[in-house]
């Protein structure tokens, strides 16, 4: 059977240095007198490109893990991008809120604004209300939303992978592809130098003891190359379509898409959503508990809601 990931890496860390192969290979003594580790090293030292062949089972072991992986992130991303693009709920929300916000600022030059920055509605939390520090204007927001537009309240449903995918750098994934990619182009160039190493040993009629684990290896690391080709080739396409979603999210929220970050959007969507049901359920208990609480708030609510 094959040997575990760990043990090839242990193998690796064994292997004969460049000099060390030239000089087992000058070696014409009785081979029965060498011991242990010199006999491995002597047989390490006669296999065509045995580090390369070492490295080529690592990357086997290792590759069905990094590229599921790899995947799964992709889609959760390129998911999430397009849920928050195609949510008509979180829309309603978002609308609502500069609704609110031009409400607030009547007035003053910022009271008429066409939209806002994701990051600039985090803001909501951190403005209180002038009857009772204990409202902010995310408050009002939750309070107006379930008042006017209930339907809309189970929107961060829609959004909620956003916190899993502010976790995924997308720079990360593709640096993950290129060095699979990487891997890919370097086991199909040790293939190659084999082969021909084989074409060149049966011209020469010449044959050894390594010739059968060298044809094993080819068959095994040939068919292993092709399958993880294509499965790279086809996670290629999904960040592909990970960043055909990116610019669509950027250019629907107004941002720059040569300067878009999404994992920090996302961060920033997950954290509005917290918020805004933290919010929801705090309005909610200090209507229930405390009505006197929400006596300051009561004035500024009716208003508020009668302007919308």
């Amino acid at each position: 059977g094959l040997l575990s990931l760990e043990q090839l890496q242990m193998v690796l860390g064994l292997l004969p240095t460049s000099d060390e192969i030239k000089m087992l290979k000058a070696y014409k003594g009785d081979e029965d007198k060498l011991g242990a580790p010199e006999k491995f090293l002597f047989t390490m030292a006669r296999i065509p490109k045995v580090e390369a062949r070492v490295q080529g089972f690592i990357f086997k072991q290792e590759f069905n893990s990094r590229k599921s992986l790899l995947k799964e992130a992709v889609t959760v991303i390129a998911s999430c991008a397009k849920r928050v693009t195609d949510s008509t709920k979180f829309k309603g929300v978002l609308e609502i809120t500069l609704a609110l916000g031009n409400f607030v600022n009547s007035g003053h030059h910022l009271g008429n604004a066409q939209g806002f920055s994701i990051e600039g509605v985090l803001m909501l939390s951190g403005i209180k209300s002038g009857g009772n520090k204990k409202i902010s204007l995310m408050h009002y927001l939750a309070a107006l939303v379930s008042s006017k537009e209930p339907h809309l309240l189970d929107f961060t449903h829609d959004l909620r992978r956003c916190k899993q995918a502010s976790q995924i750098c997308d720079a990360a994934l593709k640096g993950e592809l290129r060095q699979l990619l990487q891997c890919c182009t370097e086991l199909s160039q040790t293939l190659t130098d084999i082969e021909k190493g084989q074409e060149t040993k049966a011209k020469e009629q010449k044959k050894d003891s390594g010739d059968t684990s060298t044809s094993t290896f080819l068959d095994i690391m040939t068919q292993f190359h092709t399958g993880a080709r294509q499965e790279l080739n086809e996670v290629k396409a999904k960040m592909t379509l990970m960043d055909q979603r990116f610019e669509s999210l950027a250019k629907y929220f107004g941002e720059d898409s040569k300067t878009f970050n999404p994992g920090q959007f996302f961060g920033h969507v997950n954290t509005f959503c917290e918020e805004f049901e933290k919010a929801l359920e705090e309005m909610r208990e200090f209507q229930k508990k405390s009505p006197s609480d929400t006596e300051g708030a009561a004035a500024g609510l009716g208003s508020l809601f009668a302007a919308f």
